[in-house]
């Protein structure tokens, strides 16, 4: 399994929050076929359990793959959120603290985002960020295991 497996969001616009809004608003009765087709598809606008079980378990990954690279973060998930579910801020409050520790894991790239602290409401720009996050996490620790063979400490010891 890859990171890119999770089919992390990182481009969520305002022009996505506007037109969740916008279909929330008509409700189901009051939309088209194609409408109703796309509430029912991945909204970007919308933050929902979809989207926290795909973090939650893109977290649990970069966290793994990170102790196999000797630097131990462990986070705690919760990766079966149903459509009925409510997070509460102790959720929220544990969910960017996953994303913090794992950022502060590693030096990271100049352009990744800082981590987004808790709130109440999740910001689509925070969850691009959070998103963002992990994968440059994981692409440090690609290019740091790559890094491993050029610099001999593949064969360190070796005769």
């Amino acid at each position: 399994m890859a990171l890119s497996d999770f089919s992390l969001i990182t481009d969520r616009t305002q022009a996505d929050v506007e037109r969740y809004a916008e279909l929330k608003a008509k409700g189901l009765h009051g939309m088209t076929e194609a409408e109703k087709a796309e509430w029912e598809t991945s909204l970007k606008g919308a933050y929902n359990y979809t989207d926290m079980n795909r973090v939650e378990s893109a977290v649990e990954y970069a966290a793994n793959r990170l102790t196999e690279a000797g630097y131990v973060v462990i986070p705690v998930v919760k990766k079966n959120w149903t459509r009925t579910d409510k997070p509460t801020l102790a959720d929220l409050k544990r969910y960017t603290k996953n994303i913090a520790d794992i950022r502060a894991a590693l030096a990271t790239l100049e352009t990744t985002p800082e981590a987004p602290s808790t709130d109440k409401r999740l910001s689509f720009q925070a969850a691009n960020d959070m998103e963002q996050i992990l994968i440059d996490v994981d692409d440090l620790i690609s290019r740091m295991i790559s890094a491993y063979f050029y610099s001999g400490d593949l064969y360190c010891g070796e005769v």
